[in-house]
């Protein structure tokens, strides 16, 4: 009864993937993540746009893509939350080029929606109705704490 060696070997941390993804550049950080949908590099490194002998270059280059692979398995949340931290100012960027649009509906509702991130939204008021839709009637009585009982 041999156990795989894999097995026995220590897990890594979300503190270690997160360092070895924050090295990564953006090209080996999507390569990452498709090389959980794919069966070899080469058909992950084509579905992605770049060569094949690009990621045999990393690997010469020390690059621990084999690592962050099998790291990224374990826990793609730390993967996707770096990207989400890179992209974040390239995103607004959009959002806010939104705010020149061509279009009055667009530059209103993205004016609507930054504003709301700030500032939270507006109070609404709410009316509520009664079955007959007439004004609802909420009477309030004040409990006197001497009809308790004994």
């Amino acid at each position: 009864m041999g156990t795989k060696k894999h097995e026995n070997a220590p897990q890594p941390t979300s503190e270690q993937l997160a360092e070895t993804v924050g090295n990564l550049t953006t090209d080996q950080i999507r390569f990452i993540v498709a090389r959980q949908e794919h069966g070899t590099d080469k058909e992950t490194a084509e579905a992605i746009g770049i060569s094949p002998e690009t990621v045999k270059g990393w690997k010469y280059k020390g690059v621990p893509i084999d690592e962050a692979v099998k790291m990224m398995a374990l826990d793609g949340v730390i993967v996707a939350s770096e990207l989400r931290r890179r992209n974040l100012a390239k995103a607004m960027a959009v959002k806010v080029a939104g705010l020149d649009s061509n279009k009055e509906q667009t530059r209103q509702g993205v004016a609507t929606e930054i504003i709301e991130w700030e500032m939270g939204k507006a109070k609404q008021k709410q009316e509520i109705s009664g079955p007959d839709n007439s004004p609802l009637t909420v009477v309030f009585k004040l409990r006197d704490d001497s009809d308790q009982g004994d």
